[in-house]
Parts: structure tokens; sequence; C-alpha cells
């Protein structure tokens, strides 16, 4: 795999550590691709279990010295300002796209244009973002039910957090270039020491002073040395690369707004989708309510993190197997995925649902968990279904430039869950927004992204749907019941030692049945041999 990516830099001159040229046709080429895309999902799933460990470990600390309403306006702050994105336009995805495909073709020139273009464009944004948030900030106080003592410092934070969200839309260009050529290796490096450095300085912050905007300052220090990183790898990687404005051009704006607008309405769908509930919890209910619904929202958004990463590691192979014409491996890459993404997050999936309860009891006290813990397995339902389940194929479809529909699905689907938030809300409080998200996400993004991707790659609907599911929900079953008998009849006190049996429990229980019954032979004899290369290599 080296060899062949340094025949493909020799002959383009961009570096000497990646490089591509066509694979003969064969078995050694798609286990080549197989095993890169097996280390690509493996660093994922390091970066996201690091910030995983870290979000587990400080959230309650941030919970015990900030209180319920000033954590509730640290998750409200963060979903004010995760709106931003809607003016990414998609220009992100467009750089990973195009990157990827002209780094196959090997049209340096194109490359340079692609990533000025971007950094153009994102510079533009940033300076908009900061003079607006520097006219409204210290009037939204009037919207949201902000506790007295955080008034002063909500505004300040805002201004803080939206500061390292604009440098973050000019730096990601290159997390995102380093993601187009697949060496996720890099950007989970420079993501690990961001995490670690905001760990640790926030945990310090925290000890001397609960000063939200302290806070605010440790995670934009973080952010810029994740930032600061990526860069430094992107110079490393992309040596011949020139950062000026000259490079960029009006027609490749054109091009990837074309491809972007699509990823933008994408964009614009998941973010409403995502930041709505909080945003209308704090409006009509005390702040303290944000924090009550966040705080399950993003166990499930690390924990699914975890493995849908996968995700997007089939972005950058679909556009690679899309300028090689490699129906085949596409197929194959729209269900298996998918597939084991399920596989990988069942276990979790199990406990979660059994000894949800009694983790968050222990986790965050009684008290937060008597308001977060319910909402658990409501939201757990369509993380499962939804997002680890199709996460894959949307962005198999964003890398095939053909998630047209699929953004105007999640637009519907945004539209809609506002008016039902509105409705549910004030009625039943952040259950009843938990149930409205739960279900849509799990009509639009499991049923509808089925149908979508099941027609790109030529499947009848519920072969490709049966092809998923089946088979790692059918491996649960001996799981759940185990657990379910455990919670009933063993463990019917929280204790930390009792829960970590019961997850590893879960896991004993659950992976040898799948890896007999949800594991493409071929797969199983590549994991074989990769885990016995690596162990041999260990020990010799």
């Amino acid at each position: 795999m080296v060899a062949r990516f340094r025949r493909q830099a020799e002959g383009r001159g961009v570096n000497a550590e990646a490089g591509l040229k066509n694979d003969a046709e064969g078995g050694a080429a798609a286990a080549g691709r197989s095993e890169r895309f097996a280390l690509n999902v493996f660093w994922n799933w390091l970066g996201v279990g690091v910030s995983l460990c870290a979000g587990l470990l400080l959230s309650p600390y941030l919970i015990r010295r900030l209180g319920p309403d000033g954590y509730g306006v640290w998750a409200l702050s963060f979903s004010m300002v995760e709106y931003y994105w809607l003016l990414d336009l998609g220009f992100r995805a467009a750089v990973v796209k195009y990157v990827a495909h002209y780094w196959t073709t090997g049209e340096n020139d194109k490359i340079a244009e692609v990533i000025n273009t971007g950094l153009f464009y994102s510079a533009a944004v940033a300076g908009v973002i900061m003079l607006v948030i520097g006219l409204a900030a210290f009037h939204l106080d009037r919207f949201f039910q902000v506790a007295p003592a955080f008034r002063g410092q909500f505004p300040i934070l805002i201004v803080l957090i939206s500061t390292s969200w604009c440098l973050g839309s000019i730096f990601n260009i290159f997390g995102g270039c380093l993601d187009a050529v697949q060496r996720f290796d890099l950007s989970t490096r420079a993501s690990i020491v961001s995490t670690a450095v905001r760990t640790f300085g926030t945990a310090a912050v925290l000890y001397f002073s609960r000063s939200l905007i302290a806070i605010g300052l440790m995670t934009a220090f973080s952010q810029i040395v994740m930032y600061v990183l990526n860069y430094l790898m992107f110079r490393r990687l992309f040596r011949g690369q020139s950062i000026s404005f000259r490079h960029a051009s009006r027609s490749m704006l054109r091009t990837m707004g074309g491809f972007g607008i699509h990823a933008f309405l994408t964009n614009i769908g998941n973010q409403i989708s995502t930041q709505s509930p909080p945003v209308l919890i704090g409006h009509y209910q005390p702040a303290r309510f944000v924090g009550y619904y966040n705080l399950p929202v993003k166990l499930l958004q690390y924990t699914v993190e975890l493995v849908a990463r996968t995700g997007l590691v089939t972005n950058s192979n679909a556009a690679e197997l899309a300028a090689r014409n490699d129906r085949t491996a596409l197929s194959r890459l729209a269900v298996f995925p998918n597939r084991y993404c399920l596989v990988m997050f069942m276990p979790m999936a199990v406990f979660l649902a059994i000894f949800g309860d009694q983790l968050f009891q222990l986790w965050v006290g009684a008290a937060f968990a008597a308001q977060s813990a319910p909402i658990l397995p409501v939201l757990l339902a369509g993380s499962v279904i939804a997002h680890v389940g199709q996460f894959s194929s949307t962005m198999l479809l964003q890398g095939l430039a053909r998630n047209q529909q699929y953004a105007r699905g999640l637009l519907a689907e945004a539209l809609i869950g506002i008016v039902l938030m509105i409705w549910a809300i004030p009625r039943y409080g952040i259950l009843g927004g938990a149930v409205a998200a739960s279900v849509l996400m799990i009509l639009n993004r499991a049923v509808y992204v089925s149908w979508l991707t099941s027609r790109v790659v030529r499947m009848p609907f519920w072969s490709y749907v049966t092809e998923i599911y089946f088979y790692p929900f059918a491996a649960a079953v001996p799981a759940v019941l185990l657990l379910w008998w455990i919670r009933s009849s063993v463990f019917t006190q929280a204790g930390w030692l009792s829960l970590a049996t019961a997850g590893l429990i879960a896991g004993l229980s659950y992976y040898p049945v799948a890896w007999f019954t949800c594991l493409a032979p071929q797969d199983r004899l590549m994991a074989r041999g990769i885990l016995t290369s690596r162990l041999a290599a260990r020990f010799s």
C-alpha cells in the first residue's frame, strides 16, 4: 500500500508519503483497500474514545461545580453557536469531496484551487459572524430564561465560543484535506491533544473558579491548539501547496457551491434538528432543563460517534471508488459499514437500555438523573436505528454527490420538528421534545435514507434493510435476555463494579454471536489476518 502511494507522489511531485495508482483488478487491491479502511476507522474510534472518556469524567464535575443552572447555560451557549454551521454552505464537505477526487486523479493545481477557494469563503463567513455576534450577543438573554447569576457571563461566553468557531471554520479546511486523503491518523492525533488540553485545563479552572468565562477561555484555547496542529500536519503532507487567495477562483467557488448547496441543506436540517430542542427548551423552560436534556444527548453523541466515525471514512472511500467507477465495491460499501456500526454499538445500546437509569444515578446524582434518565431510552432508539444504522449511507450519498433528496428530507424533518417541539415542550416538557425528535429521526434518517441508498446502489429496498438491520438485532436477543435477568435478579442495586460487570457481560454475550452471524466471511478472514499479524509483530 505504501509503495502504491509513493508511485502517485512521484508522478505528480506533491509529496513522497502518499500517492495513488490504479490497482490491477484482483483480490490484492480489495484487501489493501479494506485494510486501509479498517485502520482509518480505528484512528477515528481512538479519537472519539478519548473524547468519550473526557466527557464522562468532566460532565459530572461541571454539573457539581456550576450547578444545574450554570451547566444549562453552558449547554445552551454551545447550542446557539452550533447554528453558525448554517452559513457553511457545505464548503467543508466540498473540500473533502474535491480534494479526494483531484488527489486520486493527480491534479495538483486543482487541489490548490479547491483549498484556497474554501479558505476565502470561510474567512468571509467568519468576518460576518463576528460582526453580527458583536452587535447581538448582549441582547440574547431577553429570549432565554437565564438565571440572574449567569446573565452577565452568558453574552461574553457566546462571544468567546463564537470566536473559537470562526477560527475553526477557517482551519477546519486543513483538517478536511487530511480526511480527504484518508490520513485520519493525523487529524485524530490533533484531536486527542486538544481534548487532553481541554479536559485537564477545564478541571483546573473549575477547581479554582466557577466562572463560565474562564471555562470558555480554556475551551477556546484547546480548540486553537487543534487548529494549529492540523495546519502543521497539512503542511507536512501537502508540501507543495501555496496558501494564497490568488489561487481561489470564481469558477471553483461555483463548482464547490453547486456541490455544497446540497450539503448546506443537509447541514441546515442537521443543525436545526439537533439544536432546536435545547434552544426551544431554553425559551419555554428554565435554562437548567437544557442541561437535563443535553446530558443524555451528549452521552449518546459520544458513544454513537465511536462507531459512526466509520461513515467519515466511507465518504472519502465513496469519492475514490466513484472516480474508479467500481460499482461492485460501492454496493458493498453501502451495506457492510452500516451493519458493522450496528454490531459495534449494539452491546452499548443493550447496556444503556437496561442499566441507563442506574448509570445516571451514579454518574451525576439522583436529583439530576431523575430529570435526565427518562429521556435516555427514547433518544437511544432513534440514535441506534437512524444514526448508527444509516450514518455510513448518508456519507456515501455525500461522497457520490447524490445527496440532494437526502438534504431535502433533512430540511423537512427539521421544519416539522420545530412545529412539533413548539407544541410538545410546553405541554410535555423535555420528554415530549425527545419523543418528537426520535420519531422524526427514525422516519427520515432510517426509512427514507434506506430507500434512497438502495436506489443509488440498485438493491431492492427490503433486501438492503434486511442486510443491515436483521443480523445485528437478531444477534442481540441473547444479550438482552441475559442482562434483563441480571438487572432484575442479581444487580438490583447500582454500583460501579456491578455496572462495569454488566457492560462486560453485554459485550461477551453479543460479540461471539455477531462474529459468526454478522461478519461476511471475507471480513472475518481479513480481521483474523490483521489481528494475527499485529500480535506476531508485537511478540516477535
